[in-house]
C-alpha cells in the first residue's frame, strides 16, 4: 500500500487480516454447509438466549481473562452503539483460576435432554397473526389485526395447563412471551430443527412463516405480555396482553 508520495507503508493489522479471509462465495458456501437443512445462517434467531459450553483445555487464559461482547467499530453488534466508537463489555469466567488451563474440565458428555413436546396435552389452540395492517395514517403493527390496548387480553389460559400457539407473520418478527416458556413444535409445516430445541421464551418467525409452539403456563396467575422483539416494532406497540387465570 502506498501513501500519497508513493512510498510503501504497512497495512493496518485489521485490514490485513480481512484481506486474508476467503472470498465471499467461499465463506457463503461454508456457512451453508454449517447450517445444512435449508436454514439460513443465524438460524438461532434474534433476541434469543443460548447456553454455551466452552472447553478451554490447552488454552492459556491470562489473569483477568473472560468473555467480551464487542460493539460498533469492533466487528460486534453493528449499530448497537452507533456513533459511540469501539466499546466492549467484559465478563469474567466464573471459577477460573490462573494456571489451571491445562487441567481437563469436567464437562458432561450430554448437557441436557430436551423434553418431548406432547401436542395432545394442549388444552387449547390459538392463532396470533403478527402483521402490519391499515393504510396511510392508519397503518400499524398489530396482533390479530388489533392495536395494543392495555388491559385487553387476547387469551386467558389456565394456570397449570399447556396450549398450542400458532404464530404467523408478514415480516421478520422475533416473538417474545413473558412468564411462559414454550417448545417449538413445527416451523413452516416441518418438524422443529436443532436450533429450535429446548425451552424458549423467544422464537424467530420469518416473513410469511407459521411457527407452532407448545406454551406452558405455571407459577403465577395474572396479566402478562407478548410482543415482537424487533425494537422498532415493539416501540410502535406491536404487543398484546394475555391473562393467566
Amino acid at each position: 500500500m502506498a501513501d500519497p508520495r508513493g512510498r510503501a507503508r504497512a497495512l493496518p493489522a485489521a485490514l490485513a487480516e480481512r484481506l486474508q479471509r476467503p472470498p465471499l462465495p467461499a465463506r457463503t458456501a461454508a456457512r451453508r454447509r454449517l447450517h445444512a437443512g435449508g436454514r439460513r445462517p443465524g438460524a438461532a434467531g434474534r433476541a434469543r438466549r443460548a447456553p454455551v459450553a466452552a472447553d478451554l483445555t490447552g488454552r492459556a487464559v491470562r489473569r483477568g481473562g473472560g468473555l467480551r461482547r464487542l460493539s460498533a467499530g469492533d466487528g460486534g453488534d453493528r449499530g448497537q452503539h452507533a456513533g459511540a466508537g469501539p466499546r466492549a463489555e467484559r465478563a469474567a469466567l466464573p471459577g477460573h483460576r490462573p494456571g489451571t488451563a491445562g487441567r481437563r474440565p469436567a464437562v458432561p458428555r450430554r448437557l441436557s435432554a430436551p423434553p418431548r413436546a406432547e401436542r395432545r396435552a394442549a388444552a387449547a389452540t390459538r392463532v396470533f397473526d403478527f402483521r402490519r395492517t391499515g393504510e396511510g395514517a392508519h397503518e400499524a403493527w398489530t396482533i390479530n389485526g388489533l392495536p395494543f390496548r392495555p388491559g385487553r387480553p387476547l387469551a386467558a389460559p389456565r394456570l397449570g395447563t399447556t396450549e398450542v400457539w400458532r404464530l404467523a407473520s408478514d415480516f421478520h418478527h422475533p416473538v417474545h412471551v413473558h412468564l411462559a416458556h414454550f417448545l417449538v413444535l413445527s416451523r413452516g409445516g416441518r418438524s422443529a430443527g436443532p436450533a429450535d430445541a429446548g425451552w424458549k421464551d423467544t422464537v424467530d418467525v420469518r416473513p410469511y412463516e407459521v411457527v407452532e409452539v407448545l406454551v406452558r403456563f405455571e407459577g403465577y396467575r395474572g396479566r402478562y405480555m407478548m410482543h415482537c422483539h424487533n425494537l422498532e416494532h415493539e416501540d410502535m406497540a406491536m404487543m398484546a396482553d394475555f391473562e393467566v387465570v
